[in-house]
């Protein structure tokens, strides 16, 4: 086993310290509780049970403090049994401090350490979860005083706040090192993708370059074989130029996404600044927009270039296919879908049609043709 070993814990980061963090308060505000508990043993009804109760919160803070440390405190259940197992303490004041005691001004058994639960709650489940333990917290020190008074009033409100306070701030806290995390990983992504570029802009794009250029050149079937590689070129510098972009969870930059459809004879306008689309929404119009470019490539003719435009418009995305081959007559796609050829149908109108879109096909012979494809932004995945 090496030295440096290290035990993976199931909750790490900011998550861990949080828990940790409220170990501490429980082990601060023990040894505060116990002190007031044994001072106050002569004083008591029933001694014997304050002790026992002092000896279940050391208990409990034990166990909590051991999961907190080892990362395996956040779990429900385990916030729901110290929830309950503190009220249950906190209930024990009854039998423990005389009528006048818990009607005075003495405090219940657990005091402020009952507070634990609350911020346990907060962190695991956002501001509601700790105003509601917080609530449960109020109603046991209710039942212990019989009723309320302007002090357990005040006091069951400070801790309602404090626990929806946390709460939020602890969601806060959390989301920011999630984002953290993910903009760390794409710097090391662009960093990676950078020095990739280098490696290959010294040799593959060169070599590349060059077949393009000699084949071009050469004519015959070497011009095919130009053709082909300038093409590779092309995708290839498309795909280590592009950056990656920070997204939501499962959400895609189209931009990006279309930019990666760049070729020789495929030329990609989109903004410069981000699309972030629903990623099931993202995925369908890149397919119709692959599905264009096919047709493109098998019916627009030798030496067809198509042009891709992303446009943001009101409440909609318009993404645009435009070519220069030979265009079609009109009506032919209404033909080839009574005749059960469905491809142009089945490939990009039913596609867009999916998540709430509309397509339409332009085409005039010999002057090629237009797909304009309009979307609303998370279509109907959202």
């Amino acid at each position: 086993m090496h030295a440096d070993w290290k035990p993976v814990l199931p909750v790490v980061g900011v998550r861990l310290s949080l828990w940790r963090a409220v170990a501490l308060f429980r082990v601060v505000t023990l040894f505060a509780c116990l002190f007031l508990i044994v001072r106050w043993q002569p004083l008591y009804a029933r001694p014997g049970v304050g002790l026992a109760v002092g000896a279940g919160m050391l208990l409990v803070t034990v166990g909590v403090c051991f999961l907190a440390v080892t990362g395996r405190a956040h779990r429900p259940a385990i916030v729901a049994v110290d929830l309950a197992a503190t009220v249950a303490l906190t209930s024990a004041t009854i039998w423990v401090q005389t009528p006048s005691q818990r009607h005075g001004a003495m405090p219940t058994l657990t005091a402020i350490w009952a507070a634990g639960p609350v911020l346990e709650a907060a962190f695991l489940g956002t501001w509601v979860a700790g105003a509601v333990a917080a609530c449960v917290q109020l109603a046991a020190a209710m039942f212990v005083r019989t009723g309320y008074d302007d002090r357990t009033l005040s006091s069951g409100l400070i801790l309602i706040v404090a626990g929806a306070v946390t709460g939020y701030v602890a969601t806060l806290t959390v989301r920011a090192e999630d984002e953290l995390a993910i903009a760390s990983t794409a710097r090391s992504a662009v960093a990676e993708r950078e020095r990739l570029a280098r490696s290959i802009h010294d040799g593959v794009l060169q070599v590349l370059g060059l077949v393009h250029r000699t084949g071009r050149e050469a004519g015959g079937e070497w011009a095919a074989l130009g053709a082909a590689a300038g093409e590779q070129e092309t995708a290839l510098r498309a795909l280590i130029t592009s950056r990656p972009i920070l997204t939501g969870p499962g959400t895609s930059d189209l931009a990006d996404e279309l930019r990666a459809l760049r070729s020789e004879r495929v030329t990609v306008s989109a903004p410069a600044e981000p699309v972030h689309i629903s990623s099931a929404t993202a995925a369908e119009l890149v397919a119709a927009v692959r599905a264009a470019l096919h047709n493109v490539a098998q019916h627009a003719g030798p030496g067809a270039r198509a042009w891709v435009l992303l446009e943001r418009l009101d409440e909609t995305l318009c993404v645009t296919v435009r070519d220069d081959g030979r265009g079609f007559a009109a009506g032919r796609l209404e033909a080839a879908e009574h005749a059960g050829r469905l491809g142009v149908s089945a490939s990009i109108r039913a596609r867009i049609e999916e998540i709430g879109g509309r397509t339409t096909i332009d085409s005039t012979p010999g002057r090629g043709t237009v797909v304009e494809i309009v979307v609303p932004p998370n279509g109907r995945h959202a």
